[in-house]
């Protein structure tokens, strides 16, 4: 038994080293940055969005109708200030919809 949470406690402070990786914690940011920004729009509107990435603190999301688009554009700053507030801190600057 002891041995077992010896191995347990060895993970849980590998897994912390790996997270706290700037690097792999920036990219895990951003990871939940596009769940949260999915959970936001709904399943209504994500069936329009072909392809969502993040690159130097922007959302790049990519709609197929444009209808959408005008729609998603008048709720960016809501979006964007939602994402950082479920988040904790500044993950995104701007929404770039294409």
């Amino acid at each position: 038994m002891r041995r077992a949470n010896s191995n347990t406690n060895i993970l849980a402070t590998l897994l912390n080293k790996i997270i706290s990786n700037p690097k792999i914690a920036d990219k895990l940011d951003n990871i939940k940055a596009i769940e949260t920004f999915d959970e936001l729009v709904g399943k209504n509107i994500q069936k329009y969005i072909t392809e969502t990435n993040v690159y130097n603190k922007k959302l790049f999301v990519k709609i197929k109708s444009s209808t959408v688009r005008n729609e998603l554009s008048y709720q960016k700053n809501k979006i964007i200030s939602e994402i950082n507030k479920t988040l904790g801190k500044t993950v995104l600057l701007d929404i770039i919809l294409k």
